[in-house]
């Protein structure tokens, strides 16, 4: 059996690695239009500010390791056809501008995602830069390093961009941070977290400007000057554009089915509707265990798991079905270290979910210990079925692997009154007899022992 794997970067690479390690007979091969692989994208505002010193690191898989591994590499090689009757590719050599084609008897897609850019006048001045892979991880931190850029604006609040946000401030950059949404990383935590982390941003001087659209980005002698919003001129050195991603999924336009955002349809064992074709990583929908819906889950973790099932699915054909995932994901900027998983609130009413949900805030660890730090914590469930369906927790400890137990909870259906009962240590040295878990559970079911929270 031959695979041919389209896109090698965190699905692509281990989706190739599971073929093989499955059946060594397996011929597989991979193209990718790019020069690198596995780059770990996280990472480029930790090497933006200094924090990982050799940008190598942050690539665990290369074409030499992958080839050592019996697997057929060609980097900068682009797809740029298919014909799925005679089930051949056709691919692009970029080097040659040669192009030939290959055939499989499996093929698996994972040709990911590539930064929105809509069509706003001076988009494509010099100084506006995109944020995605390496070599623009490379600019940025030349960027940084520049003295002559002294003010910096970030169009977009996610999770790329408060990054950046923060990689900037510290190298004593003057930072604008601009969204269209009235808060900071919406879509991933709710108010009572996000305003955390813009109070101290704002006290660390950085400029928020939220709920305004860019209109425009100004240039003098092609490079950009100014960015203009609906209400505000901002003057700017440098602008990073990230205000979010599409799938590349225009090559099975008419092949397979895709959902109306463009992310490819796939079932719980990564088939699309052509039965020989795969697809993994950021340009599929899959199943989400919070909302029992199909939408796409743009994360490097998303991208492993579903590289590992369509592997999995090839070698022994619907032998694991997705699980389903929840979204896990966490970040730590200004201090604060902070964890989501499932759905927040704004996503539950959008949904027209009957839900309720618990703020619940208190210290870390017993009062009695040299040290201890507030913690918070936030649980919504739905009100019908009392499952959990989302959580949230912050602190400056910390404590973000609890969402791990939370993740598992949604998948496996906990509900609200079962949380306290969740079997969980006690140590001083890193929490209370009564954990801040088992108190918000508590507290929904009105044994209120130590402390008050936020019920809505």
């Amino acid at each position: 059996m031959k695979v041919i794997v389209i896109g090698t970067n965190h699905a692509g690479t281990t989706a190739v690695r599971t073929l093989k390690r499955l059946d060594p007979s397996v011929t597989v091969t991979t193209y990718d239009r790019n020069d690198n692989i596995s780059f770990l994208g996280c990472g480029i505002a930790l090497w933006v500010k200094d924090e990982v010193k050799d940008p190598q690191g942050l690539f665990y898989a290369s074409p030499e390791t992958l080839a050592a591994e019996g697997i057929e590499v060609h980097m900068q090689h682009e797809w740029v056809g298919i014909n799925p009757d005679k089930k051949t590719v056709l691919i692009k050599n970029l080097k040659t501008d040669k192009t030939f084609e290959d055939s499989y008897d499996k093929l698996i897609v994972a040709t990911g995602s590539w930064p929105v850019q809509p069509p706003i006048p001076g988009i494509n001045l010099n100084g506006v830069q995109i944020c995605k892979n390496y070599h623009h991880g490379k600019i940025l931190k030349e960027v940084n390093n520049d003295k002559n850029i002294e003010n910096i604006t970030v169009v977009g609040a996610g999770y790329i961009g408060v990054e950046l946000v923060e990689a900037f401030h510290e190298a004593g950059k003057k930072v604008t941070l601009i969204d269209v949404a009235d808060r900071i990383m919406p879509n991933y935590y709710g108010e009572n977290f996000t305003s955390l982390i813009e109070k101290r941003m704002t006290d660390a001087g950085v400029s928020l400007v939220l709920g305004e659209k860019v209109v425009e980005f100004v240039g003098q002698k092609d490079k950009v000057i100014q960015v203009v919003t609906e209400n505000s001129v901002i003057d700017t050195d440098y602008v990073v554009f990230c205000l979010g991603i599409k799938p590349q999924t225009g090559m099975l336009q008419g092949i397979v089915d895709l959902a109306s955002n463009g992310s490819i349809k796939v079932d719980r064992y990564m088939q699309t509707s052509n039965s020989d074709i795969y697809a993994i990583g950021d340009c599929i929908e899959v199943y989400d265990n919070a909302t029992a819906k199909n939408h796409p889950i743009a994360l490097a973790t998303t991208s492993v798991r579903t590289g590992i099932l369509a592997a999995m699915n090839i070698i022994k054909p619907n032998s694991l079905p997705s699980p389903g995932f929840c979204g896990s994901n966490a970040i730590d900027v200004f201090g604060m270290k902070m964890a989501s998983v499932g759905i927040t609130e704004k996503v539950a009413q959008s949904l027209n979910i009957d839900y309720d949900k618990i703020f619940f805030t208190d210290n870390d660890r017993p009062e009695f210990m040299s040290s201890t730090k507030p913690v918070y914590l936030e649980i919504i469930w739905d009100k019908t079925t009392r499952k959990i369906i989302g959580a949230q927790v912050a602190g400056e400890n910390n404590h973000t692997e609890i969402i791990h137990m939370f993740s598992l909870g949604i998948w496996k259906g906990l509900t609200i009154d079962e949380l306290p009962l969740v079997d969980m240590f006690f140590l001083p040295h890193f929490n209370k007899p009564y954990n801040f878990v088992t108190l918000a559970g508590l507290e929904v079911l009105g044994l209120n022992y130590f402390k008050k929270s936020d019920k809505k």
